[in-house]
């Protein structure tokens, strides 16, 4: 008797300064479906905020926390992401709050939120989504989620350039045959994402443009109502598509709320599929946890965000009787989780090959590196760590480090670091 699969809980988590959206990923729809706090709330947006109540000292979350803080009976908590990308600490009747500590409870009020729907299950992959990340907030939000158990082996943070990716790739082929763009509108201003698909190559590979409008388009114009939104969104629109075969688009963010847009997004729909929507990056995010988590449905994509590396960075090493190239970072990885290091022996003259190859452009570079503060020891009595991290999506940074040799050399304390464009 054929044993049933068990259930797998996949999570999609969009988390943003002002609301958040979680997603589950349905097997029986087959799509992602929003969790909401209330049952007739088809939108699902949660506010990112936290309340401590004065009187009980008890916490509370989203449109609760909003209301605690509106009547007086609390201390409202609200920019989380950004006190979690600068670590800001928190004093609140006379206790001390770290971002992460903050964040942990945000976490843990919103996730529970799942037992409703799914009373039993772990959660077996959890995507978080976020407009931009920068390395502190990203190691900020894996830190809260580990404080609940949730590990890194569970658990990954994706711009919602990623997420995008993965929702797009995700819909009826039909919708990405050509080009697709994305205008995302929110309290941070306008961005438009652009996919492009290179299917000549195997894996074929889907990658992004990215290109902020929020100097020109913003909430706070919308407020002020000084100059037409409508007319500077349609000129905007325009130059952006103008010559592109862009045959799919999407409008997401609370910036379009109120029709000001719709003229102009009606004039866009000529010979192009337009889709509105507010849950675009939690759906994608699901959509990626369900990837991630070995259920595959795009295998033979490589897809490229604004966050992951273009190529691969290899040394050239002798390595079981053989030179051999190992890789240090391969496209497809998230620049801010690049950290690989390998040991080596050198030989002879002290030097370091490194090859780096663009998956978009199919260069090869050959880099040598010359090792000139070794210290000054026998053949084969060095040992170097060799590791890579990045700064950025295409700054790559060679730390090499001298480990000495066993008891007879100790370790010099000699680093060298070199910078590569990746």
């Amino acid at each position: 008797m054929a044993m049933d699969t068990p259930k797998k809980l996949i999570v999609g988590y969009d988390l943003c300064e002002d609301y958040t959206q979680i997603s589950c990923f349905s097997y029986k729809s087959l799509e992602p479906i929003p969790i909401s706090t209330r049952d007739e709330d088809e939108l699902n947006l949660i506010p990112t905020a936290l309340c401590v109540k004065a009187d009980t000292k008890q916490w509370l979350f989203g449109d609760e926390a909003i209301a605690c803080g509106a009547n007086n009976s609390g201390i409202v908590v609200k920019n989380l992401l950004d006190k979690l990308a600068k670590g800001t600490q928190l004093q609140l009747y006379d206790q001390t709050f770290s971002a992460e500590s903050l964040m942990e409870k945000y976490f843990r009020k919103t996730l529970m939120l799942l037992k409703k729907y799914f009373p039993t299950e772990q959660i077996t992959k959890l995507v978080v989504t976020v407009r931009n990340t920068n390395r502190s907030l990203v190691e900020g939000i894996y830190a809260a989620l580990a404080i609940l158990g949730l590990e890194k082996d569970r658990v990954v943070v994706m711009s919602h350039a990623g997420a995008y990716l993965y929702y797009a790739l995700n819909q009826d082929k039909s919708l990405w045959m050509n080009d697709v763009g994305l205008f995302d509108y929110n309290e941070e201003g306008l961005l438009y994402y652009q996919i492009k698909l290179n299917s000549r190559n195997r894996p074929m590979i889907a990658s992004l443009n990215k290109a902020d409008y929020s100097h020109i388009l913003n909430i706070k114009m919308l407020q002020e109502k000084k100059e037409d939104p409508a007319y500077i969104f349609e000129n905007i629109a325009n130059t952006t598509l103008y010559k592109k075969l862009v045959t799919t688009l999407y409008f997401t963010g609370k910036g379009f709320d109120g029709g000001w847009a719709d003229e102009a997004i009606k004039g866009l729909c000529t010979g192009r599929r337009v889709f509105m929507g507010q849950n675009l990056f939690t759906k994608g995010a699901c959509y990626a946890a369900k990837e991630l988590s070995g259920d595959r449905k795009l295998e033979e994509f490589l897809l490229l965000n604004d966050d992951m590396i273009t190529g691969s960075v290899e040394v050239r090493v002798y390595k079981d009787t053989k030179l051999q190239e190992v890789a240090l970072a391969k496209p497809g990885d998230l620049w801010y989780e690049v950290n690989k290091s390998i040991e080596v022996i050198p030989e002879g003259e002290a030097e370091l090959e490194l090859i780096l190859r663009s998956v978009l452009t199919k260069e090869v570079v050959r880099e040598k590196i010359h090792l000139t503060k070794l210290a000054n020891r026998p053949e084969r009595m060095t040992r170097l760590e060799i590791n890579l991290t990045c700064k950025d999506q295409s700054t790559g940074i060679i730390t090499i480090n001298d480990l000495g040799f066993g008891e007879i050399y100790p370790v010099s304390g000699r680093i060298m670091l070199f910078t590569v464009e990746i």
